[in-house]
């Protein structure tokens, strides 16, 4: 375990685990599941849905700002939070969807919400990309983020009650800042009544919210079947005041 200002302490390899597990489970190449459970006394550790092992600390660990994944990983697809009690929320578990990239909230956007992500996009010139925004109660996308290389052309529109998208709500307006196979950073903030989106440290639009209210529970990244995408990190903030931090949040 890793403390702040103390280093790394309590190392287990293997004494002290309550179950015999396998000793590696992975395989090069192949994709995996990893879950970690905070509980009371220990954190439960599943690996591809079975348990591993556990980890008991001496102490409660201090609050947990974040979560960081070191070595050689080709991508990560799925990073999901999960709030087990008193009420699990969200509901939804791990989607079988071939995504590029989701994440479950892991707590209710409030206004003043900020979520930034650093990604890339690679690919052949007709690379395309979408960072959508899921409603908890439809499942509809209340926010779909589009970006085409081919056409250079970022739109922004949402998901109607039939589940469609037309193309008499897109909009289109602004620079195209984004550039294949290089690194950029863009930030969501949630307004009163719009998302504020900042781009690489410079304001770049809003989009007015479809309806209200709403409940977002979950983050989604698409690409079309020529273009890939990773996310390298992701971050939630919830301070004021939105546009300032929404444009300080992208700087990459």
């Amino acid at each position: 375990m890793f403390q702040p200002g103390e280093g790394w302490q309590q190392e287990e390899i293997s004494k002290n685990w309550k179950c015999d597990g396998p000793k590696n489970p992975l395989q090069p190449g192949q994709s995996f599941t990893f879950r970690v459970a905070v509980l009371q006394r220990c954190f439960e550790i599943y690996v591809n849905d079975q348990l591993y092992g556990s980890f008991e600390f001496v102490n409660f660990p201090k609050q947990i700002n974040y979560v960081r994944a070191y070595g050689d990983f080709e991508k990560i697809t799925q990073f999901h939070h999960r709030m087990l009690f008193p009420l699990v929320f969200p509901r939804t578990l791990m989607c079988p969807e071939k995504v590029a990239f989701q994440s479950d909230v892991p707590r209710r956007y409030e206004t003043g919400t900020v979520v930034a992500m650093e990604c890339i996009a690679k690919g052949p010139p007709t690379t395309e990309f979408s960072i959508c925004f899921q409603c908890n109660d439809t499942g509809r996308m209340v926010l779909r983020f589009h970006v085409n290389f081919d056409r250079t052309t970022v739109s922004r529109c949402y998901q109607r009650e039939d589940n469609s998208f037309a193309i008499s709500d897109e909009e289109t307006e602004g620079e195209f800042p984004f550039v294949r196979g290089k690194l950029f950073k863009i930030a969501f903030g949630l307004g009163d009544r719009a998302f504020l989106i900042a781009v690489n440290g410079q304001y770049f639009t809003y989009y007015n919210f479809p309806g209200r209210p709403f409940s977002i529970s979950t983050l989604k990244c698409f690409t079309n079947d020529v273009g890939d995408f990773a996310v390298r990190s992701m971050e939630y903030h919830s301070d004021s005041p939105l546009l300032a931090r929404v444009e300080k949040l992208s700087i990459i």
